[in-house]
């Protein structure tokens, strides 16, 4: 791992755990005992940092996301593993680091939910459509079970939402990806998802 790679590793801890608004260039450095200068080499403000460890985040997201997607396991299985890698992810994200790009860096978060929107449109159509070939998934109109879910994400894992509700981003998750699998799997699909004895 080079410096760079070191210093968004570390970025995205403290960003996760403290959020980004009131985390100073110095308490990064002083963190990872460099000098600001070694921080500044790479990045020339916090904003550029922050910038890159999202851009981290959703490369990563993409490629586990894909890999789950493009994978030869059956679709009710495809469900549980996206469902699970989302609640396992939304584990390190701290509301208030949503809270912090929503509230001071609007630009940066209309870029995030451009991404989640695209993901979510992607990633669903995929698995809907192969549910829908196996007889798991509800006749119901693609586009219209992707537009509820993408609303039901875009809605609901907002900081708005989270902070009125007093809702941590993992409940807010698994709620919602439970409400949705439930919703959109046939007979024949909530039975192999009960068999599987996998829980959301």
């Amino acid at each position: 791992m080079n410096d760079e790679q070191k210093i968004i590793s570390y970025a995205s801890e403290v960003f996760l755990n403290n959020g980004f608004y009131k985390t100073s260039m110095d308490q990064l450095a002083g963190g990872m005992k460099i000098s600001k200068k070694t921080i500044y080499k790479f990045f020339p403000s916090k904003h550029s940092l922050l910038e890159k460890v999202m851009l981290t985040f959703q490369m990563k997201i993409k490629t586990d996301l894909d890999e789950i997607t493009n994978s030869d396991k059956y679709l009710v299985e495809k469900l549980h593993l996206v469902s699970a890698y989302f609640a396992k992810f939304s584990l390190k994200i701290n509301k208030k680091l949503l809270n912090d790009i929503f509230n001071h860096q609007p630009e940066l978060w209309k870029k995030i939910d451009n991404f989640r929107s695209n993901v979510i449109e992607r990633v669903w159509g995929k698995l809907i459509s192969e549910g829908k070939e196996e007889g798991l998934i509800i006749d119901k109109s693609s586009k219209i079970i992707v537009g509820v879910i993408l609303s039901a994400l875009t809605g609901i894992i907002n900081p708005k939402f989270l902070i009125q509700n007093n809702l941590s981003v993992n409940k807010a998750f698994k709620e919602t990806f439970s409400i949705i699998i439930k919703g959109i799997l046939t007979e024949k699909g909530k039975k192999e998802f009960e068999e599987q004895q996998w829980n959301i």
